[in-house]
């Protein structure tokens, strides 16, 4: 007996155990009797099961029959579900999104770009793992999730089994909290002072640092916290001498505040203006065709990126 069942078929059954008629279940079928007599012969011929006794009078269901039955409405409401989220994932409506992001794609464009989802999938289930680089790119290789947006290492080479969309660039700043010797003084603050003071940051770009400074590589930097907990940076930052180097959106109120200080602009000789931003991509397989959800996210991403 073959695994592989016609729905049609099985339709066919449910119809016939419905109406113990097979003129009136053909018409429901829009079938000629004789076309559904034969679908129903060639059900039973298949399962090696005798469904209906039939005579010139009546049909009535054997006893496979009524077992069987329920199961073939079963597979039909299945079969129905199927299809109907096959249309929702199609269209972008419903199914499942999983995707990874960094620090500060899920600090400052995720947050109305998951309320805009929301809005226009509300079937939608959405899993996103919130970690560094080096997390998320395995469980993108192993296809845990669709794609990862996240903040980009100056020195990261692209793999070729990836495509890369780079979004627009977020200002980015060194900070202290305003009681800090360097908020404090009248003078310019230089390169010396800043690399003699510990960094806090969500995580270590070496390569952009020496950037900024004109380092050669190589070159130790003083970092001292690093984390993906962004409120322990912040404390760390406004109890301590230590800097802060982030994405500038991010402490927008504590500036307005004044509790931090961005201390770029006191800077001499000035960090080039290219260098002040952090850049943040979204990759994904290359090989491998998006779901409808997922281009609808991306594009959702980069809208509220271009917004900024």
């Amino acid at each position: 007996m073959s695994d592989l069942i016609d729905l049609k078929r099985v339709r066919h059954l449910v119809l016939l155990g419905e109406e113990l008629h097979f003129s009136r279940a053909a018409e429901r079928a829009h079938l000629s009797q004789t076309a559904f007599s034969r679908s129903i012969q060639s059900l039973e011929a298949d399962l090696g099961l005798r469904l209906f006794d039939r005579d010139t009078r009546s049909v009535t269901l054997t006893s496979a029959g009524h077992q069987l039955i329920s199961r073939a409405r079963e597979l039909l409401s299945c079969a129905s579900k199927l299809v109907a989220e096959a249309n929702d994932i199609a269209g972008a409506q419903g199914g499942a999104l999983s995707f990874g992001a960094g620090m500060m794609a899920a600090n400052i464009t995720l947050p109305n770009v998951l309320a805009a989802l929301r809005k226009s999938a509300p079937k939608l289930m959405v899993n996103i793992e919130v970690n560094y680089w080096r997390h998320l790119i395995q469980r993108l290789e192993l296809e845990h999730i669709e794609f990862v947006v996240a903040s980009e290492r100056v020195d990261r080479e692209t793999d070729p089994r990836f495509a890369v969309r780079h979004l627009p660039p977020q200002p980015a700043s060194i900070f202290c909290r305003r009681d800090h010797p360097l908020a404090q003084q009248a003078s310019p603050v230089t390169y010396e002072q800043i690399l003699a003071h510990p960094w806090n940051a969500v995580n270590t770009d070496d390569a952009h640092a020496r950037a900024v400074f004109g380092l050669p590589q190589g070159t130790s930097l003083p970092w001292a916290l690093i984390c993906n907990e962004l409120s322990w940076l912040r404390h760390a930052t406004l109890t301590s001498d230590s800097l802060l180097i982030t994405w500038q959106s991010w402490v927008e109120s504590d500036l307005e505040s004044g509790a931090l200080v961005n201390l770029l602009p006191f800077i001499q000789p000035a960090v080039p203006a290219h260098l002040c931003y952090f850049q943040e991509t979204i990759v994904f397989h290359a090989d491998r065709t998006l779901s409808p959800v997922a281009r609808k996210a991306i594009d959702l991403i980069i809208e509220e990126s271009e917004k900024r």
